[in-house]
Formats: C-alpha cells, structure tokens, sequence
C-alpha cells in the first residue's frame, strides 16, 4: 500500500513539474514573440522574460535612465517585465503629449489596470482615473477650486501659520536636537493639504511632536490618534500601490508574500474610504443648515459645485453636481500627491542652501532686501512675487532633482507621434530630468547654478520642464510654490542650518525620486558674519 501512494505521489509530482516547465515554456515563447515582432522597433537593452530590462540595471532608477539615454539616444525603448515603455528625453519631443487640445489622443495618464480599480482609483479623481472624459469632468473641478477668488491668499495664511507652528515645536525640542527635516516637511505638507481641501486641520505636527519630545503638545490625544491613524493608512496605501499597478489580481492575492501586502493595501483603502466618507457626509450635513457660514476650501466647493446651494457664481447645469464617492477620489488625490514633490524640493534645497554658502548668500540678500530686518514678518503673496532669485534657486533644485522625475502617457487612439505610427495603448514615459539635463540646451547641465534662471534664455526656458505640460500639468503648481518659497522666506532668513550628513542620500523607484530622512541643526542666524 504504502509503494503504491509514493508511485501516485512521483507521478502526481512529475506530472505538476511537466506542467510547469510547459507552462514557462509558452511564457518565454509568447514573450520573444511579441519582443521579435513588436512595431517600431527601437534601441534599447536586450528584455528578459519576467524581469525585462531590469536586469541591466545597477543605478537608482533615475540615474540608470540617464545611462541609457546616452547610450541609446533621446528615445528608447525599456521593458518593465512584459510590457514594453518608451522614453522620450528631449524636451521638444513632449510638445504633442503636452497638447492643451481636448479632443488630444495623449491626455491617458497609464493604461488602466484592475489593479487601481481595486484599489478605487482607476475611476476615481484625476491621478489615476483610465477614463479620460471622467477625468476631464474631475479635473474642471480641481482648476475651479484652484482658481477659486481667494484661494491663494488662504494658502498663504494657512502656510503662514503652519510653519510657524513646526518652528515653536522646533524650539521646544532644544537646540541639540536633530531635525529630521524630511519627516517634518512631510506632516507639515499633510496638515497643509487637509487645511486647503477639508477646511480642517489634521494636527499632524503635534501628533509627530509628541512622539519625540516629554512635553507635550496641548491636544486632546483622541484628536492626534485619530491622526495618526490617518497618516499610518496613507502610508500603507502609498507603499502598496505598486503591488496593485505592477502584479495581475491572482499574484497579488495567492503569491505568500504580496498576499499579505495586498490584504495591508485593501485594509487601509477601506479605513481610508470610511475616514473620508464620514468627513464629506459630515459636511453636507453642515451646509444644509441654513445659518451655516460657507468656508472656501476644496470639499465645500466640491459638494456645492452645480447646485442650487451655489451662490457666488451661476450654477453649470450642463455639469451634474458629484457624488461622494467621486468626491471623496478628488480629496483622496489631493493626499496622495499633494505633497511629496514640495517635501522633497524644500529637502533638496535645504541641502543645496548648506553646500552652496554663495547660493544662500544671494538668497538672504534678496529676502533682508524684501522683508528687511524684522524676520518675524509674515511674508504676503506680494512678497514671495518678489523672490525672482529664490524662484531661480526653486528652479534649478528642481531641475537637477525632479521628485517627479518620469510622468507616464499612454495614446487612447492610434496616432503618429516623432515619425512613428503608434496604435493604441502604446506606454511612454516623459522623462523630465533627461529632458532638463540635455547637453544640447544646458551648459554644464550637471552643475549647480541657479543663476543660469536669471538671465533672459528663451532656449533655456523652452527645454525646462517642472510641473508637466498641457492639460495635464499639475493642478498643485501654485500651492506648491507658496509652500516652498514660504519654507525659504521663514527660516533661510531666520536661521543657520547644519547638515548632520555628508551626501543626499535619496531613493528613485520608476516615477519619483524621494528622501527617507534628512537630520539638521538649526541656530539663530549669525548677521554679523552673513556678508563676510
């Protein structure tokens, strides 16, 4: 008997090994077809099956895209496991993708997956929405916030009083206490957004504050754990949204190790879905009392956007007013890519403003000549349209180092696009740094020197590239500009800073470049030495 069940079990294991081996055998087979007989065939390194080109790789991803295009040229071809990208690296090859047409076949940010589906974005909001028209519906409610009467001066209030909060929590730490100025930037951008889009603050900062100091910030503590958990689900969302954009349905959910990550991602989508929910339902209860003061922030305008209820402006009927649910995707964007970019420039800057004493020396001058010698002074809109210098520091930090770094298009119809006929669905990849380091335009594009932004340089202009292009620019590029020349106007003109590190030491996955950590010491600026 017991001869009998190990021959069942040899041929039953046999049997599965046979069927596997045939099972790799079509995979690799489908996978050179497709390679050998894809359309428009470019350069670029050799794919293998499931990693792709990611074999080739050493570099932060950044860095190994740069390799590649002075080896292969300003557009070329990567494959990320079996699916085929192509890099455009030259400014002007952006000009079609960055089209302001409506009707364009290039406003498709990536092709849609049910990954984002699951996750509830793939038909949600503007980031990640696959359906172009609903996109376009989502996307005039965010330019009408943004342009909103009223909506930058609240910004700049608000990011008055934010970073003037992070820096009373600074000074009660002490001044030997290191700054991880990366963390701080992160929950102040946090707090920033909740204030612009909620009306409400999310008490971040203090939450953070008190994990790191005995004294303790005069919050109720159930206000700061509900931030906390807040933050701990955006974090577990973020980090799981490669799972679900990169791994089909049944490798998520069946894989040992990626199962326990996509159920952490389905987790915190849910608490974060119920945590926004209660807040717009909260809302609209609100605003149906008569007596209710209306404020100006995001969700109002969202919940009161083609209704009756709008009073300051003739109601669209052509537009119907949105659900909660597709609310809740805007407000939920707002979060997610709201301030990761300015936490990483403000970073990058602070980095660049110690290496470079000369460079922080123009800055102090421009901002003592602004805001003269009282630098307890709020700084206005007025004030930061003066910082044309600090502007060119912004400008050249965010051109060596792009947080955004690569923005994907995909074509929604056939089309030709740099003599090549593409069909429909072709995956490209803008890369930006390429594009703002090409040797052709830049003079020692590797260098430091924002300078370089103070001069009258249309070709300089024409190939620089931050905040997108077209239709698709990024809806944030004002707000993001107050917070970082209002973080420069608050404590370059206030304090010396001391790195508390040798190198940058930053991470770049396949869209973005970011920062972990970043420690530093701040004192009180010493102006007797400051010209000297």
């Amino acid at each position: 008997m017991a001869l009998f069940q190990n021959l069942l079990s040899s041929i039953s294991f046999n049997h599965s090994l046979n069927l596997l081996l045939f099972l790799v055998f079509l995979y690799i087979a489908d996978f050179y077809y497709k390679y050998f007989n894809r359309v428009n065939k470019l350069p670029g390194p050799f794919p293998l099956p499931i990693i792709g080109s990611l074999w080739n790789k050493r570099d932060r991803y950044n860095e190994w895209i740069l390799k590649l295009q002075r080896q292969y040229g300003d557009i070329f071809e990567v494959w990320l496991g079996p699916t085929r990208k192509i890099y455009l690296c030259r400014a002007e090859y952006f000009d079609k993708i960055h089209s302001l047409n409506t009707k364009s076949k290039w406003l498709s940010r990536m092709r849609a997956t049910e990954g984002t589906f699951e996750l509830g974005m793939g038909q949600r909001g503007v980031w990640l929405n696959a359906n172009v028209e609903d996109w376009k519906y989502n996307r005039h409610f965010f330019n009408q916030v943004m342009l909103a009467p009223g909506f930058n001066l609240k910004a700049v209030n608000a990011t008055n009083k934010m970073l003037k909060d992070m820096e009373q929590y600074w000074t009660m730490l002490g001044k030997d206490h290191p700054i991880d100025l990366c963390k701080w930037m992160g929950r102040f951008t946090i707090e920033m957004v909740s204030v612009i889009t909620t009306g409400k603050r999310s008490y971040s900062l203090p939450a953070y504050f008190n994990t790191l100091s005995t004294k303790k910030a005069d919050i109720l503590s159930s206000i700061l754990e509900d931030s906390e958990y807040l933050i701990k689900n955006f974090e577990k969302f973020f980090s799981s949204l490669p799972i679900f954009t990169i791994f089909p349905y049944y490798i998520r959910h069946y894989f040992p190790i990626l199962r326990n990550l996509t159920k952490i991602g389905l987790e915190s989508r849910d608490n974060l879905h119920n945590i926004f929910l209660g807040i717009i339902r909260e809302r609209r209860k609100e605003l149906e009392k008569n007596d209710c003061e209306v404020s100006n922030d995001m969700l109002t305008s969202l919940i009161m956007a083609n209704t009756k209820k709008n009073h300051d402006k003739d109601v669209n009927y052509d537009l119907r007013p949105m659900t909660d649910h597709e609310i809740m995707g805007n407000i939920l964007d707002a979060f997610l890519g709201g301030g990761g970019p300015s936490t990483f420039a403000v970073c990058v800057i602070t980095h660049y403003m110690c290496k470079y004493p000369k460079v922080l020396q123009k800055v102090r001058q421009e901002l003592d000549s602004v805001f003269g010698n009282d630098c307890n002074h709020p700084f206005t809109l007025d004030d930061l349209s003066k910082l044309k210098y600090c502007e060119a520091v912004i400008n050249e930090t965010i051109r060596v180092h792009n947080a955004a770094h690569t923005v994907p298009r995909e074509n929604t119809g056939s089309d030709e696009l740099l003599g090549y006929n593409w069909p429909a669905h072709s995956e490209f990849m803008l890369f930006y740094e390429g594009g703002n380091k090409h040797p052709d335009f830049w003079k020692n594009p590797e260098d430091y020197d924002p300078d370089r932004f103070m001069k009258e340089d249309m070709v300089l202009k024409r190939n620089f590239v931050i905040f997108g292009g077209g239709l698709r620019q990024c809806p944030g590029k004002k707000l993001a500009l107050i917070w970082i020349k209002g973080f420069m106007a608050t404590f370059l003109r206030k304090y010396d800073i001391t790195l508390m590190y040798d190198e940058l030491n930053f991470k770049s996955t396949l869209f973005k470049s970011y920062l972990e950590t970043m420690n530093i010491k701040i004192s009180p600026r010493n102006n007797a030495t400051l010209y000297s």
